[in-house]
C-alpha cells in the first residue's frame, strides 16, 4: 500500500498544542501517512528574551511528538510563514493542521496562496 504525503501539524510553545499533534495523529494513523510537527522560532523575537523557549514545553511536545510517531522539528527563520511553506514543499505535504487564534484565518490564507494544492486546517480550541 502506497503511503499518503506527510501531514503537517504547526505548533507553538503552549501545552495546548497537545491537541493538534493527537488530532495530526488520528489522520496520519487513518490514511497511513507520516506525521511532522513544526514550530518555528523567528530570529528577531528570539533575541527577546520575553519570547525564549520553554524547554519545558519544548520536551513535552516533543515527547507527545515521539509517542505519536511524529517526527518534531524546530527552525529558526526570519519570516516563520517562509520558512513553513519552505519546509512543507519540500516534504510534499498536502495536509497542514493549525490551531486557532487571532492570526490563525490570515495565515491559513497565505499558506494556502504559497502551497497550492495544499489544505490548510484550523482546528478549534474546543477540539
Amino acid at each position: 500500500m502506497e503511503q499518503c504525503p506527510p501531514i503537517l501539524v504547526l505548533v507553538t510553545l503552549q501545552r495546548a498544542c497537545a491537541r493538534l499533534i493527537r488530532r495530526g495523529a488520528d489522520m496520519a494513523l487513518r490514511d497511513h501517512c507520516s506525521l511532522h510537527a513544526l514550530h518555528v522560532v523567528v530570529k528577531t523575537a528570539a533575541a527577546n528574551p520575553e519570547n525564549a523557549i520553554d524547554a519545558q514545553v519544548l520536551d513535552y511536545l516533543y515527547a507527545l511528538a515521539g509517542e505519536a510517531g511524529a517526527q518534531m522539528i524546530v527552525l529558526t527563520a526570519d519570516v516563520a510563514i517562509t520558512a513553513i511553506a519552505e519546509y512543507a514543499s519540500r516534504q510534499g505535504v498536502k495536509k497542514v493542521i493549525m490551531g486557532g487564534g487571532e492570526q490563525a484565518c490570515g495565515i491559513a490564507e497565505t499558506l494556502s496562496e504559497m502551497l497550492p494544492g495544499v489544505q490548510v486546517m484550523i482546528v478549534d480550541e474546543s477540539v
